[in-house]
């Protein structure tokens, strides 16, 4: 199998930040891990302060025994602040494994994403020096991946021929359409793919980047949300974040590219015009998130609060929103 990445990603290795230990996070542990678990506390290597270390999900799925328990601080019990790596780096449940990877698995091979809520993938956006490619690469963990599955699939649709069908709709009303959505070949969607990472950029706040922005926070299934665009919002923007904007040009542009290579909205949505949308959708909440970081700490926009806003944009459109609401949502 091929494993398909974006050049400024492939150097990723985990740093420890800690962070996805830190969140919150409910992780289901797999029943096949459960025992391993056991058998690392009971040689007394694991620093135990919470037991049970399971905790029980009525819901969970018949091959998941619960999720890992978390300490009042939101911890998980096998994460100690200051210490470097996880206690059951080993055995750890498949969640843990696969973050910060988001694949995307079709006919063409696996195309290896980051969610740069992880601190270290959001450091590699800065690191960069370079033009952006799409290269092959290794696979991302050993054994089974997760992701989005596609391989059976048909292959996406042209946009330009959907939005000509779409133009022609009432011309053809009550006959079959002559300029049906096209499916595109292998090719032709790899061919798509690398030009929207050439031409992928993200310029400055728009008159539609609210509408955008609610369409990404109501794809966010309750019980979970997602704050309100701040207050003032243009005022914030524009003596706040406009100043320092063209200076992060090059990592927004890197970013802008890990939005739509492996887009899952390929397959979830109506082809290449849903991947559009959903990238579309990144733009504008990375520029809102920016303004409202700028505006938590009252200061220009510097490297700390573009970091920031493109974590907290990661968090809302990898890891809150439902893929499926985001592929369908419409300007």
């Amino acid at each position: 199998m091929t494993f398909f990445w974006l050049n400024f990603q492939t150097p990723y290795a985990c740093r420890d930040s800690g962070m996805c230990c830190s969140s919150g996070w409910p992780i289901p542990v797999e029943r096949s891990r459960v025992t391993l678990i056991d058998e690392a506390i009971a040689r007394e290597v694991l620093p135990l302060q919470v037991v049970p270390w399971l905790a029980p999900d009525s819901g969970a799925p018949d091959d998941v025994a619960g999720t890992l328990a978390l300490r009042a601080n939101g911890h998980c019990v096998f994460f100690e602040a200051g210490k470097p790596g996880c206690s059951i780096h080993d055995v750890k449940p498949a969640g843990c494994v696969h973050f910060p990877y988001v694949c995307l698995i079709d006919q063409r091979g696996v195309h290896v994403t980051l969610s740069h809520y992880c601190p270290t993938a959001a450091s590699l956006l800065f690191e960069h020096r370079g033009p952006i490619a799409i290269v092959e690469g290794p696979a991302p963990v050993a054994g089974e991946l997760e992701g989005l599955d596609a391989r059976e699939s048909l292959p996406p649709t042209s946009a330009k021929a959907a939005a000509f069908a779409e133009a022609t709709a009432d011309k053809t009303a009550g006959k079959p359409a002559d300029h049906a959505p096209r499916l595109l070949t292998l090719d032709e969607l790899s061919q798509w793919e690398r030009d929207q990472v050439a031409l992928a950029k993200i310029g400055e706040l728009g008159s539609d980047d609210l509408a955008l922005f609610e369409q990404a926070r109501v794809a966010v299934p309750a019980p979970w949300s997602w704050p309100d665009a701040p207050d003032h919002l243009e005022d914030s923007w524009h003596s706040l974040v406009a100043p320092g904007w063209l200076m992060f040009e090059d990592a927004l542009t890197r970013y802008a590219a890990a939005k739509i290579f492996g887009s899952w909205s390929l397959y979830l949505g109506d082809g290449t015009r849903a991947a559009a949308h959903t990238a579309r959708l990144a733009s504008a909440v990375v520029r809102i998130e920016a303004a409202r970081q700028c505006g938590i700490f009252g200061l220009p926009l510097n490297r700390e609060s573009m970091t920031e806003a493109i974590r907290q944009t990661d968090l809302l459109l990898v890891h809150y929103a439902d893929p499926a609401l985001l592929a369908s949502a419409r300007a």
